[in-house]
């Protein structure tokens, strides 16, 4: 079932398809069995497509294995793992010095008045924002620009902004519009520009679904990809932001999407918290594990399909698991994958190539 997951970073990484799980499973050793028997009852358990197990060290793949009709080249929703895209394609723009994290979002759109105008770009990132929810992020007939304008005419803040996590679309779909402002370019054109086009994510799109296109891409949500995409889009994070052929990120900008963004804020009340049982927040990413300092050890960019991509940095490996569990409900499909991504990044740190 092991088939070529493509090329993700160099080309080094075909060649270790094959070997690096062959090493192991030559040996006896290969910690890996468990997950893949979990997967291939999960698929059949949940009615499930199909699934993808991807493991990648450096540009070692440590594992790699589909089942049922999904391979690693199937283009799928990923639901929430679209934030950290968004984010890392707003850091650009820091990393340009076009936009600042801590600057009133007034700044970039003034339409954006009264007790909004103390909403930071932070806080749009981390779900701390205050704003209460909008019914056009989801209505795929309007605009980025349209829905925007809409939550800067709607109510003000609900709660004072930087006090409350309230996980949800609303801070990325105003996130979304400062990116198209500053860069007078669409968001999706932004993100192409910016991030996929760099790093050779030619399926991963916010603003396509099944072959149909639509105007009004959701920053926190709507994206499509594939497990070999994605991975490339970790393997630079885990490279301190750059590839083979430049740099995408700053590595100052690649810290910030993972440290603490909600230090001192009670988040268990929040109903994604209760879901994923992750405390902290980043920009647009899940604080799986943290040490007694703080230091990020774990991170993670799960969605409410169950597509579960993760960065150990104790250990310089990354993953992902790949589903499409469209008919169970987040409650179910991300901790499900939630635990077998635990079990892969245990795994990969007793592999030895």
């Amino acid at each position: 079932m092991r088939r070529r997951i493509g090329a993700l970073v160099v080309v080094v990484a075909l060649a270790a398809i094959v070997a690096a799980p062959a090493t192991a499973v030559a040996a006896g050793k290969d910690p890996f069995v468990a997950l893949d028997r979990s997967m291939r009852d999960r698929v059949e358990d949940d009615d499930l497509a199909g699934g993808v197990l991807l493991v990648m060290r450096g540009d070692d793949v440590i594992h790699a294995e589909d089942f049922g009709a999904l391979d690693a080249a199937s283009v799928i929703p990923i639901a929430s793992a679209s934030k950290w895209l968004t984010s890392a394609t707003l850091m650009t723009l820091v990393d340009e010095g076009k936009v600042a994290l801590d600057e009133s979002i007034a700044t970039y759109l003034p339409e954006f008045k009264g007790a909004k105008k103390a909403i930071t770009v932070r806080q749009l990132l981390s779900h701390t924002h205050g704003l209460p929810y909008a019914s056009c992020i989801g209505d795929s007939a309007t605009t980025t620009a349209n829905c925007s304008a809409a939550i800067a005419a709607g109510p003000g803040p609900v709660t004072k902004p930087g006090k409350v996590f309230s996980y949800g679309g609303v801070g990325y779909e105003v996130a979304g519009r400062i990116i198209e402002v500053v860069t007078g370019q669409s968001f999706e054109d932004a993100f192409e520009a910016r991030i996929a086009g760099p790093l050779g994510m030619s399926h991963t799109r916010f603003d396509e679904y099944q072959g149909q296109r639509f105007r009004h891409p959701q920053p926190a949500g709507s994206a499509v990809s594939t497990v070999d995409e994605y991975a490339r889009f970790l393997a630079m994070l885990v490279a301190g932001g750059t590839t083979a052929s430049g740099r995408i990120l700053e590595e100052d900008s690649v810290a910030e999407l993972e440290r603490d963004q909600v230090r001192g804020i009670d988040t268990h009340r929040d109903a994604a918290v209760q879901i994923t049982k992750i405390p902290t927040y980043g920009l647009g990413v899940w604080r799986d594990v943290a040490n007694q300092t703080d230091d990020i050890q774990v991170v993670s960019g799960s969605g409410a399909y169950g597509f579960y991509p993760w960065i150990d940095r104790r250990h310089g490996n990354y993953g992902i698991v790949g589903v499409a569990d469209l008919s169970n409900g987040a409650e179910h499909a991300v901790p499900a994958s939630q635990r077998q991504a635990r079990a892969a990044w245990r795994a990969a740190a007793k592999w030895v190539p």
